[in-house]
């Protein structure tokens, strides 16, 4: 059984941000949900670590927290199928 159109939370939080007029990378706050959310390729993610002062440590954290976010969003894509 499906659930109703547009009841995915992951699927809804990715795409207001992705549409957003919002600049996500103008704070370590914002930056750090959006990198979770949708990630930040490899050039952005070096940029952001500069400016907010992200050790790799912490850049490693977040990627990890992107491709845990991420499995989730493919789980429930796959549930809804």
């Amino acid at each position: 059984m499906s659930k109703a159109p547009g009841t995915d939370p992951l699927g809804a939080l990715h795409s207001a941000m992705v549409t957003s007029s919002m600049d996500w990378g103008a704070s370590k706050d914002t930056a750090w949900i959006y990198g979770i959310a949708v990630g930040w390729d490899g050039p952005a993610m070096a940029e952001l670590a500069a400016k907010f002062g992200w050790s790799e440590q912490r850049v490693k954290k977040l990627r990890k927290l992107r491709r845990y976010f991420r499995a989730a969003e493919l789980a429930e894509e796959r549930r809804r199928a």
